[in-house]
This record gives C-alpha cells, sequence and structure tokens, in this order.
C-alpha cells in the first residue's frame, strides 16, 4: 500500500526541476545528508521532477524506506487535480503552480525526511498540505 501526501502552493520557478532543486537544497539545511536519485519522467519536461529520497546514515546507508518526491509545476498543468481537492477553493490553493508529492510504502517509511520535506516547502512556498484521508486537517510531526 502506497501512502500519499500533497502539498500545493506557488513557487515561480521556471521548471519542476529547478524547483525540486530548490526544495532539495532547503531540505538539507537542516539534517543529515540524503541519498538521492533521479527517478523521473525519462524524458526530461518542464512541468515534471521526481527523485528517490532517503536520510543518509553515517555509514552511507538508507535510513528507512526510500520515499519518492515528485515536483508538478505550471498553473494549468496542475488545474485539474487542484480543482478536483479544492473545488470551492475553500484553502485557497486555486492558482497553485506547484504540486508536491511524497509517496511512502514499505515497513519502515523515512518519516524524519517527510516532516524536513514538509518544513522546507511551507519555508519557501508556504505550501498546504493535503492526504485523502484527512483531507486539509494535517498537522505535521511525526508519527507515533
Amino acid at each position: 500500500m502506497v501512502y500519499r501526501l500533497s502539498f500545493f502552493g506557488r513557487c515561480g520557478e521556471q521548471n519542476a526541476q529547478d524547483a525540486i532543486g530548490r526544495l532539495l537544497d532547503e531540505v538539507l539545511t537542516d539534517g543529515a545528508s540524503v541519498l538521492a536519485e533521479v527517478c523521473g519522467p525519462v524524458m526530461p519536461v518542464d512541468e515534471v521532477a521526481a527523485y528517490r529520497l532517503a536520510t543518509r546514515t553515517p555509514e552511507g546507508m538508507a535510513e528507512g524506506d526510500r520515499l519518492t518526491l515528485e515536483v508538478h509545476l505550471g498553473v494549468a498543468h496542475n488545474a485539474e487535480v487542484v480543482i478536483r481537492i479544492d473545488p470551492d477553493d475553500a484553502r485557497g490553493i486555486w492558482g497553485s503552480d506547484l504540486y508536491a508529492v511524497i509517496s511512502l510504502s514499505g515497513g519502515h517509511p523515512d518519516w524524519v525526511l517527510v516532516d524536513r520535506i514538509w518544513a522546507a516547502l511551507e519555508r519557501l512556498w508556504s505550501a498546504v498540505a493535503w492526504d485523502e484521508q484527512s483531507g486539509f486537517d494535517l498537522s505535521r510531526g511525526i508519527p507515533t
């Protein structure tokens, strides 16, 4: 089973690769280094960038299961998902040019890295979090 945590915001970057690069730079400002592997798309496009990530241990291994971070960029590119999730614009996400998704699977999610990414998204672009189970009623933090 895959858990997906989505974020919406306005970042103003030129393309998704620039946005994900800026986001990862921000993530690295507070905490351990990160193992990163480009995972898509095969043919580069301006609207999408994705990496498989994990917190790096001192031994150079992954701290937990790798997560996937996708960044989708562009108001028109993201419009369908924004309207589906917030049809009345009650959360003010219409016009979001940033749609980021963290996908987690496996028995040992890297919740510390999720929290670092979430914090970076909030700091950089005041991103709003959403998931299928809780909608917009989420609070940042590591599940206990």
